[in-house]
């Protein structure tokens, strides 16, 4: 098992101011009115009782009313008179939320990510985030009464202690308590951290530590994960966690890794659809020299001269993507704060389409969805009622349902009456290519934006038997994704298809060793028929049926489809086979049930 590295750098302190903050406003008793001329004056004054009057601007007057006079009901009565602009309460204004902490002003990255702002709506609740790392000093006073008890996955024991520092820096930027006169402010002043020490004293990681980490991390209550760590081998092993933790809800955020000067290849586990993928840029929002770029990329976040704790009682100045990703961590938890009934594919893309597009327009390899924005995605939390946006900062169509009946259109599209939905582009291309209504079935849906198969938001489209994820970066016949189907409505029904039974080798079947499982007649000749079309050749090959319908996750075995239908069935990734009274082999319409129809 090939080892991994943490990504850490502590430099020499710095200073660095914060930039201005924007400001709120409460109601006073005074009013702003402007007006037309000036002769207009004495007739409101006479009017509406106006005990003092100052000029502060051209045609501009702040105007004192009685003790219990309604700065609101004035300004609506004045409104209404011949000669008035406006009419508007004096709102107080204030500061967004500023922490008194002694080392703030050197937090440069806390103003350009929006967190004052942030922490007027929320400074967090006790979301639990586990920092899988070197250990943390549960002692620091940053941190102390917000660390729970954790586990070391090198010994196996409960000693989380922080021999390296890493740790305990990545768990202050999350965490750090706010607003207590010391020190630093942590984005999610509320947050619990669930410490899990997966790496040596050396920065060094080993898969099968880090893949015990992350299991217990799930298992132990973690909503979130910080991954500020990572290597340049891809591991089934290492992806298999990290799927374990995504598959039971757990958002995964890892960095991206250092590497850029030494290849810029893709850093794992950063580099697996299933994580949020952070890059690190510096004081003018440009990605830094040494920060890994690629498609996987989802966010941006500082990683300059990011000031954060240390054991025994210490702050020290880091750089590295190591310390971008849980800025985005504590982000992920705070608008958790706000919204905890959202899943974690809704926090990522709350996360994305709340960023501050950089770089080329939408997601790009050098930004992802753009830089990270905290306040923003506090804001969207609010008033988010599900990710129908195809690119960052786009306009929501929230009136809009995919699934409901459309006219027959005017441009081509091929239309369907029995569903009422149409066809075009490259799905139709890839629909009519691989095998038409008997393989997918009618569309049930038109094309639209969801979360797709690896949690970023893309252009989707429902089928009977299907759903296909429209993927534009790939060649064909790449560019259509199926989902799977089989394995997605199992977990639905809370049915685990690892308990199944197990075939084994079968005479004259097609054994499946990934799952234990055989594949015979009369369902071998059906799946060895079908399949996409890769090679331009006659036939189907083995690679292509697989494309088509996935690995068989289960005997053939007698089910109820629908009420009163009985027959013999078998699971595979993408499809379901149907063996009916007829004799006749059917896929199972999983589109429909999947989206209750």
């Amino acid at each position: 098992m090939p080892a991994r590295f943490i990504l850490f750098c502590l430099v020499a302190l710095a200073i660095n101011l914060i930039p201005p903050s924007p400001i709120y406003a409460r109601t006073t008793n005074d009013v702003i009115v402007k007006l037309t001329d000036p002769q207009h004056l004495a007739t409101l004054t006479q009017m509406l009782r106006v005990q003092h009057i100052s000029l502060i601007g051209d045609h501009t007057y702040l105007m004192r009313l009685p003790a219990g006079s309604s700065a609101e009901q004035f300004s609506r009565a004045a409104q209404r008179l011949s000669g008035v602009i406006y009419a508007v309460p004096d709102y107080e204004r204030t500061l967004a939320y500023t922490p008194n902490d002694t080392l703030r002003e050197q937090q440069w990255a806390l103003g350009t990510i929006g967190a004052y702002e942030a922490w007027n709506i929320t400074t967090g609740g006790s979301i639990v985030i586990a920092v899988i790392d070197t250990g943390i000093d549960a002692g620091h006073p940053e941190l102390s009464g917000r660390i729970l008890s954790g586990f070391n996955a090198i010994t196996g024991n409960t000693d989380t202690t922080d021999d390296n520092g890493h740790g305990t820096a990545v768990a202050g930027l999350i965490a750090a308590a706010g607003d207590n006169g010391i020190g630093i402010s942590g984005i999610c002043w509320g947050c619990m951290i669930l410490p899990v020490k997966a790496c040596f004293r050396n920065g060094r990681c080993r898969d099968s530590s880090v893949i015990s980490a992350i299991r217990w991390a799930t298992d132990n209550g973690a909503r979130i994960i910080n991954l500020s760590l990572g290597g340049t081998i891809n591991s089934p092993a290492l992806q298999d966690a990290v799927r374990y933790a995504t598959e039971r809800g757990v958002l995964i955020i890892a960095a991206s890794g250092n590497e850029r000067t030494e290849g810029n290849g893709p850093s794992y586990p950063a580099a697996y659809p299933e994580t949020v993928a952070v890059g690190a840029t510096g004081y003018s929002d440009e990605v830094t020299s040494f920060s890994n770029t690629g498609p996987y990329l989802d966010l941006v976040a500082p990683g300059v001269d990011i000031v954060t704790t240390l054991p025994g009682s210490n702050y020290a100045i880091a750089n590295g993507t190591s310390f971008a990703s849980p800025l985005v961590a504590g982000a992920a938890a705070l608008v958790m704060t706000v919204r905890p009934d959202l899943s974690s594919h809704d926090i990522r893309c709350i996360l994305s389409i709340s960023a501050d597009d950089r770089g080329a327009p939408g997601h790009d390899d050098e930004y992802g969805y753009g830089r990270l924005n905290v306040f923003a995605a506090a804001q969207t939390a609010m008033t988010y009622g599900g990710c129908p946006l195809g690119a960052p900062n786009s306009t929501a169509q929230t009136n809009f349902d995919p699934f409901a009946r459309v006219a027959p259109p005017a441009d081509g599209r091929l239309y369907f009456p029995e569903t009422g939905h149409t066809l075009g582009g490259g799905f139709r291309a890839y629909w009519e290519r691989n095998g038409g209504l008997p393989i997918f079935g009618f569309p049930i849906s038109e094309e639209f934006t969801e979360i797709g198969s690896d949690g970023r938001p893309v252009t989707v489209q429902y089928f009977e038997r299907h759903r296909f994820e429209w993927r534009p970066e790939f060649a064909p016949p790449y560019n259509v994704l199926l989902s799977r189907m089989g394995d997605d409505l199992l977990r639905r029904q809370g049915r685990d298809w690892n308990t199944f039974e197990r075939t084994g080798p079968q005479p004259g079947c097609l054994y499946f060793s990934e799952t234990n499982q055989a594949l015979c007649e009369p369902f071998l000749s059906y799946w060895q028929r079908n399949g996409l079309e890769f090679d331009g050749r006659s036939g189907k090959s083995y690679a292509e049926s697989l494309a088509l319908f996935g690995l068989p996750l289960s005997p053939p075995q007698l089910e109820e489809t629908r009420p009163g239908t009985v027959v013999v069935v078998q699971w595979f990734e993408r499809a379901r086979f149907e063996l009916h009274p007829d004799g006749r082999i059917l896929l199972g319409l999983l589109g429909n049930e999947l989206v209750g129809r």
